[in-house]
């Protein structure tokens, strides 16, 4: 079944932040742990690249064993990295404008600076997320919770050196 009405969830800046906004409730119900939170809302925006785009999920399948990804692999994965870092302030403050409106819950951590995001499933309209649209999206990340185990544990410089770093891409972090 081709899906032609559906953009991809990568975005550009200053595009259609409804579109951002259902991104990251649907990252936070797909790979948050089992109460569908993520410690440190930083990595929301990393997994977002993951779950919109299967040739990053098999850039990581294919590169498990050997961790090194070929050059052109290595290319697509730190476009993936520039393109979430390039989108971090957009998705910091949809997800306080998630919270005004109580599709999520944030909790302060000891760094100052990073957020744990809750998804508040109560909170939103009956089947909000089981949408036909996202059956790839589904489906990336089964595969890339299978992939990278304890994804939703994960802090976010041990989740940067398993989805880059590991594979010879070269990340900072901020």
């Amino acid at each position: 079944m081709e899906i032609r009405n559906k953009r991809p969830l990568y975005f550009i800046s200053g595009e259609d932040f409804y579109f951002i906004a259902y991104s990251v409730l649907l990252t936070l119900d797909l790979l948050g742990g089992s109460p569908k939170r993520i410690k440190d809302h930083r990595k929301i925006v990393y997994l977002i690249q993951f779950l919109s785009d299967r040739r990053l999920i098999d850039i990581l399948d294919r590169t498990q064993d050997m961790r090194q990804a070929n050059a052109v692999d290595r290319e697509l994965l730190f476009s993936s990295f520039t393109n979430a870092e390039l989108h971090k302030r957009e998705v910091f403050k949809i997800i306080f404008s998630l919270r005004r409106r109580g599709f999520v819950s944030v909790e302060r951590t000891d760094t100052a600076e990073v957020l744990d995001v809750t998804l508040e499933l109560a909170s939103l309209p009956q089947g909000f997320l089981k949408s036909e649209n996202f059956i790839e999206e589904r489906a990336n990340a089964t595969d890339l919770k299978r992939i990278v185990p304890r994804i939703s544990a994960l802090s976010f410089d041990t989740l940067l050196e398993r989805l880059y770093m590991d594979r010879g891409v070269r990340v900072w972090a901020a």
